[in-house]
C-alpha cells in the first residue's frame, strides 16, 4: 500500500492537487488529506489594526472544507482509503515532518506573482527543497492526460528514483515514457554521440525492467528548463532530480527543477537525488 499526503488550503489549485492525487492512486493506496492552519491564528497579536481571527472557527471553517473535499474524492475513487488530518501547525513544518512517513506528497502550484519570483517562501518551493520523499507540484488546470511522462537525468550522474518514479506512474497510468537528457548549445558531433550512448546505457535496465512502458530517449539544448519542458509539451508528469544539496533553498532556488515550475503547464515530480 502507498501512502499519498496531499497539501490542502483553501484554493482551486490545492483542490485540483487533491484530486490528481486521487486519479493516480491505485487501488487499496491510502490518500491523507493534511491542512495547517496556524498561518491565520499567528495574525492574532495584530488585534490593534482591528484583525480578528479566531482559531476555533478558523479550525472548524478548515474541518469542514477538507471533509467536504474528502466525501466527494471517496466517492469518485472508492478504491481508495482517503483520510483527513488538520493540525493548528503552519503548513511548511506539518508537511516536511509528514514526508518521512509518507510515500508521496502531492501540492497545488500557484501562478507565481512578482514577489514568489523574487524569492523562495513558496509553500511548493520549500518543500520540494525540503521533503524526504518525492514531491508532486500540480498547476491549476491545464493539465495533460494520457500523455508520456518525461524523466529529465544526467547521463554522468543519474537518479535511480528519479527513473523509478517516472516508469512506476506510467506503468500506473498505461503510459510511454520520454527521458531527457540536456547538451550544451555548442556540443561537437563526438560529445552528442557520446551522450546519447551514455544515456542509452542508463535507460536500458529500465526498458528491461518495464517492457509494457514504450520508452524513447531526447537529447535536447538551449535554456535547461524551457528545453526540457518544451520537448513533450503534451507530458502528463515531468520528473526532475532536486539538487544533490537539497537542504539548500539558495540551490533548489536556482536549480531547472524550480524554474521549471513557474512554466510548465503539467505536474511536476521532484525526487532527491540520494532519496528513498
Amino acid at each position: 500500500m502507498t501512502t499519498i499526503a496531499a497539501g490542502v488550503d483553501l484554493s482551486p489549485e490545492s483542490e485540483a492537487a487533491a484530486r490528481w492525487a486521487a486519479a493516480s492512486a491505485r487501488v487499496g493506496d491510502r490518500l491523507l488529506l493534511v491542512h495547517g492552519f496556524a498561518a491565520a491564528a499567528a495574525l492574532q497579536p495584530l488585534s490593534e489594526f482591528e484583525l480578528d481571527f479566531d482559531v476555533a472557527s478558523t479550525r472548524d471553517t478548515a474541518v469542514a472544507h477538507v471533509a467536504r473535499l474528502a466525501d466527494d474524492l471517496r466517492a469518485g475513487h472508492p478504491d481508495i482509503d482517503v483520510r483527513t488530518l488538520v493540525e493548528h501547525e503552519f503548513p511548511i513544518p506539518l508537511l516536511t515532518r509528514l514526508s518521512r512517513d509518507v510515500d508521496l506528497l502531492v501540492l497545488g502550484h500557484h501562478r507565481p506573482g512578482l514577489i514568489e519570483r523574487l524569492t523562495t517562501g513558496s509553500i511548493s518551493s520549500a518543500l520540494s527543497a525540503r521533503s524526504q520523499c518525492p514531491v508532486v507540484t500540480v498547476p491549476y488546470g491545464n493539465l495533460a492526460t494520457g500523455g508520456p511522462v518525461v524523466a529529465a537525468i544526467d547521463a554522468d550522474a543519474p537518479s535511480d528514483l528519479a527513473l523509478a518514479t517516472a516508469f512506476r506512474y506510467a506503468q500506473a497510468t498505461h503510459s510511454s515514457v520520454a527521458v531527457i537528457s540536456a547538451i550544451p548549445d555548442a556540443a561537437e558531433p563526438a560529445l552528442i554521440e557520446a551522450v546519447f550512448a551514455r544515456s542509452e546505457a542508463v535507460l536500458a535496465p529500465w526498458r528491461e525492467r518495464f517492457p509494457e512502458c514504450h520508452a524513447t530517449l531526447q537529447l535536447v539544448n538551449g535554456n535547461p528548463s524551457r528545453a526540457i519542458t518544451d520537448a513533450v509539451p503534451q507530458a502528463s508528469l515531468l520528473v526532475f532530480t532536486r539538487p544533490r544539496a537539497g537542504g539548500s533553498l539558495a540551490t533548489w532556488a536556482g536549480s531547472v527543477a524550480r524554474a521549471a515550475q513557474h512554466h510548465t503547464r503539467c505536474p511536476i515530480a521532484i525526487v532527491d537525488h540520494s532519496g528513498r
